[in-house]
């Protein structure tokens, strides 16, 4: 897999400067490693926690469950030793998928409100004080699951509802969502979606890991706190190491800037919360803020830049349909072909592994390649030629992203299509390794997102005019990603309801609808990136709402 290179505006000595190459007053690991080096080790670690401990979590979660009930009817034996047999019935697998889909639900919705927040705290405090909270609430709800077995059957319960209320807000999304805020912050418009791609595909890496990993050492150990204990272990080193390391990519006088214009619009707005009902509802909707950004900008010539909401449409319309999917691929395996937990383990691994080379190393290595191709054939209308500017390469990366996305996801609807239709164990394999290589679709729509902030201030005519993006532009680009991220929530949310339901009412007779059905929605989405219009030279940039 190929490294993260530096990028020129990467180093960060201080809070109070920018990452500018020409300060060399740093240590001499800041010096050696650049910012998107150092935040390899905190993206694949974060990644690999929440989800080596997933399937051992399942289990513990049936068994609690499975253990209140027969408190509650008076059944559990007396050295406390619960057989697969006990549970077996009924009531207490209705009572699991309830509580399962409840969790799913609430770690849509738990997402969405913590990007929400952590935008908003992120502009206030930094990025790497939100990073070391996030981290240190997961080590909380670790530590919590573990304290848990050792308890009585209700306090075990109560703490397992807090720790899976922590992990609502502490989740994967929610991990790379201010991973990826700060990827943006420290990369060039230019270098902004092979960097992105990288940085997932290295957190991708930890999942494959954890999918080959967990399972297998709970199985082997045969107790279901040693993947838990190995957590809290990597959450405990990852914080130690973002604190010592890990340099802040938000500096303090952005901050300071960005507190006094809060000040004075609040000092604006305070004739407005009179009473405390107002002053509640306006603490309220902060949560729902960055979904603001989502209002299409007017431009100088009167018309709405849509390019945001086109992206978030998209986003959400295309997570509803490829969040359940993988799942229900599973369900028709283990159904249909009788697929054992290893060789379920097999092809999750397989998935991971294709998704992490793809985003690592394929990606990247494609967009160096067609980039200067791109360059070459966009071309602007004569009435907008200015060959003392570089806005060409701008629109070029704007349309090689569309275009990447747009086969990405081509191809996740057939390897799917593919997947649920070959009959051998061996084409299977090969299907899912075809859907791996669809990932690419994640972070180049959100490096796309970033891009449409505020079009004409980003890219090499940006970069080439040797201005900084101000705190307000930064202050956007933290709340359009909040916003695409709450729609993601939403289409992830969405997902077991609508493709769930189709799955589950055709999965005797007609297994591949749901397939199908995936094919089409992702192929729509797709579809209305092409209603991106590429940016103009000559159009001028402002953000009147």
């Amino acid at each position: 897999m190929s490294s993260i290179q530096d990028v020129s505006p990467t180093k960060l000595p201080s809070e109070r400067a920018p990452l500018l190459p020409e300060r060399q007053d740093a240590s001499n690991s800041r010096r050696q490693f650049s910012p998107l080096t150092l935040l390899i080790p905190l993206a694949v670690v974060t990644r690999l926690t929440s989800t080596l401990p997933t399937t051992t979590l399942l289990g513990v979660i049936q068994s609690i469950i499975c253990r209140l009930w027969l408190i509650s009817n008076g059944n559990l034996p007396p050295g406390r030793e619960i057989s697969e047999e006990l549970c077996a019935v009924p009531e207490v697998d209705k009572t699991y998928a309830t509580v399962i889909s409840v969790i799913l639900i609430g770690e849509g919705l738990g997402a969405m409100v913590a990007c929400s927040v952590i935008s908003h705290i992120s502009s206030r405090f930094g990025r790497k004080p939100v990073i070391l909270g996030i981290v240190a609430i997961s080590f909380l709800g670790y530590s919590l699951m573990v304290c848990s077995q050792y308890l009585s059957e209700w306090l075990e319960a109560s703490f397992m509802i807090a720790f899976l209320l922590l992990r609502m807000f502490s989740g994967v999304l929610t991990m790379m969502f201010i991973v990826n805020i700060y990827t943006i912050d420290i990369s060039g418009a230019e270098d902004r979606t092979p960097v992105l791609s990288a940085i997932n595909g290295w957190a991708t890496l930890g999942q494959t890991v954890s999918f080959a990993v967990g399972g297998f050492v709970t199985t082997k150990t045969n107790d279901p706190l040693i993947v838990f204990y190995i957590s809290v272990f990597l959450l405990g080193a990852i914080f130690v190491y973002v604190l010592a390391f890990l340099p802040e990519s938000f500096p303090e006088g952005k901050r300071d800037e960005l507190r006094r214009q809060r000040l004075a619009q609040q000092n604006v707005e305070a004739s407005a919360r009179r009473n405390l009902s107002s002053r509640l509802i306006s603490t309220i909707a902060i949560a729902f803020e960055p979904l603001k950004q989502l209002v299409p900008a007017r431009k100088a010539d009167g018309r709405r830049n849509l390019r945001v909401l086109y992206c978030a449409i998209h986003i959400m319309i295309a997570t509803l349909a490829d969040t359940y999917t993988p799942a229900a691929l599973l369900l028709l395996y283990i159904t249909k072909y009788s697929y054992n937990p290893a060789q379920t383990g097999i092809v999750l691994t397989t998935l991971s592994l294709s998704a992490a080379f793809s985003l690592t190393y394929a990606i990247p290595s494609l967009i160096r390649v067609l980039r200067p191709i791109y360059a070459r054939e966009v071309v602007l209308p004569e009435d907008q030629e200015d060959p003392s500017d570089d806005t060409a390469v701008s629109r070029s990366t704007d349309l090689l992203d569309i275009h990447i996305t747009f086969v990405s996801l081509v191809i996740n609807a057939l390897a799917y299509i593919m997947a649920s239709a070959t009959t051998t164990r061996v084409s299977h394999l090969i299907a899912v390794t075809i859907a791996g290589f669809s990932a690419a679709h994640t972070p180049i729509i959100r490096s796309l997102v970033v891009s449409s902030v505020d079009p004409l201030k980003q890219g090499t005519y940006f970069e080439a005019a040797n201005i900084q993006l101000t705190t307000h532009e930064s202050r956007r680009i933290g709340e359009v990603l909040a916003a695409i991220e709450m729609m993601s929530s939403i289409g992830a949310f969405l997902s077991p309801l609508v493709m769930g339901s189709i799955f589950t009412a055709t999965i005797s007779s007609q297994p591949m609808l749901v397939f199908y059905t995936h094919g089409a929605i992702v192929i729509a989405a797709a579809s209305l990136l092409f209603l991106i219009r590429l940016r103009p030279l000559s159009e001028a940039t402002t953000t009147q709402h």
